[in-house]
């Protein structure tokens, strides 16, 4: 796609658009450019941009006249909002989130590529905008948030503790084999920290420090507001830092991934009827899925032993509402709930403003604003 003296390897936004090189007019890009906009981008943003381009350039592709995709015309962009917001059998209907992504990243394309430096991006048309403005208006729908994880303590005095799946209860289903000393320091570890998934799954035995207290800190070498790699650190309880150490001492592991796959192997019944159950730890780390499925399958651990209550036919919708994410947001409500402010939570827990970390704890706010503190004297029930 691009004449250079002695090529890298092609990212992969760039072998999507040679895939579809007759619906792409690159002739205005730059080798040079196009290299420094993919390698600025972090990971997960690349990953995103690659996901949104192959969908909008099969979309075009099935057009009948066959449309250009890069540079769009407004008009086309319409459509395919319309299309990704109607879905099909095959596709659920878009969220307006989802959409917005998708048109970011059309137009970060049309950026590398050489556009909207001396025009307007047909993203910006306002017929673009007035379309993602209906679609959001028709769907009336606020961006779904992961579900809170957090201690289960009282974190102020009259609060009382917090019901439903918490910290303590997926800690309390952990057992003492291999397993569960992995999932157990990795739930205690997400929490204290209030990581990101990312950041989770990066942890390396030498980010791991711990200090004359008991506590302990944790380098962070980047996350999703440190691209630059400048670093953060974390504070470790003395719980955590013993769970952690455990793990370790269990899988014999010095160096690299903290927290990777175990592969059982379980040999067949001898002559007593005995098994004999091995564990094989893995070399690579834990991928987001893997952190998923762990954190749901000790819920439901948890659910059999009886440290989490639901009432019938409400666990399914309890684990489905579960992600990796959840450890962060339960952290930060739990800080709220504790009477801090939104400067320092956004600061520990290196969110991108105070705005973000309010917005997970608006159902916290609400009980505790200055309504419900001075009705809630004045008109208590008698």
């Amino acid at each position: 796609m691009f004449a250079a003296p002695d090529p890298p390897f092609p990212s992969a936004v760039e072998l999507v658009l040679q895939r579809f090189a007759p619906l792409v007019d690159a002739r205005g890009a730059s080798a040079i450019g196009f290299e420094a906009a993919v390698k600025a981008m972090a990971p997960a943003t690349k990953a995103a941009i690659t996901a949104d381009l192959k969908c909008y350039l099969a979309w075009c592709t099935r057009r009948r006249p066959v449309v250009m995709a890069v540079p769009a015309e407004p008009e086309t962009l319409v459509h395919y909002l319309n299309w990704l917001a109607k879905g099909s059998d095959t596709r659920r209907p878009a969220k307006p989130a989802t959409l917005a992504r998708r048109i970011a990243s059309i137009a970060r394309v049309h950026r590398i590529l050489g556009f909207g430096e001396k025009e307007a991006l047909p993203t910006q048309a306002g017929m673009v905008r007035d379309t993602l403005k209906g679609i959001r208006r028709d769907k009336r729908q606020r961006q779904r948030q992961a579900a809170p994880l957090r201690l289960g303590e009282e974190m102020a005095e009259g609060q009382g503790a917090p019901e439903g799946v918490t910290i303590k209860a997926l800690l309390a289903s952990c057992g003492s084999d291999t397993i569960g000393l992995r999932d157990a320091a990795l739930i205690s570890l997400a929490y204290d920290a209030g990581l990101r998934v990312s950041e989770l799954v990066g942890t390396q035995v030498a980010d791991l420090r711990q200090v004359g207290d008991g506590s302990g800190r944790l380098d962070i070498a980047y996350s999703k507001t440190d691209q630059l790699g400048e670093g953060a650190k974390a504070w470790l309880s003395p719980d955590t830092m013993a769970r952690v150490s455990a793990w370790l001492l269990a899988s014999g592991l010095s160096e690299g991934p903290v927290f990777r796959r175990i592969n059982v192997l379980t040999s067949p019944p001898d002559a007593a009827g005995q098994q004999i159950v091995r564990h094989y730890i893995g070399a690579k780390p834990l991928t987001r899925q893997g952190v998923v499925a762990l954190l749901r399958r000790r819920v439901l651990e948890a659910v059999d032993l009886g440290h989490v209550e639901f009432e019938p036919g409400m666990e399914g919708d309890a684990v489905r509402g579960l992600s990796a994410h959840s450890f962060r947001v339960g952290l930060t409500q739990d800080l709220f709930a504790a009477g801090e402010d939104g400067a320092g939570i956004a600061l520990a827990l290196r969110w991108s403003s105070p705005t973000t970390a309010l917005r997970y704890a608006r159902e916290l706010a609400v009980g505790s604003n200055a309504a419900a503190r001075v009705l809630g004297k004045m008109r208590g029930a008698a």
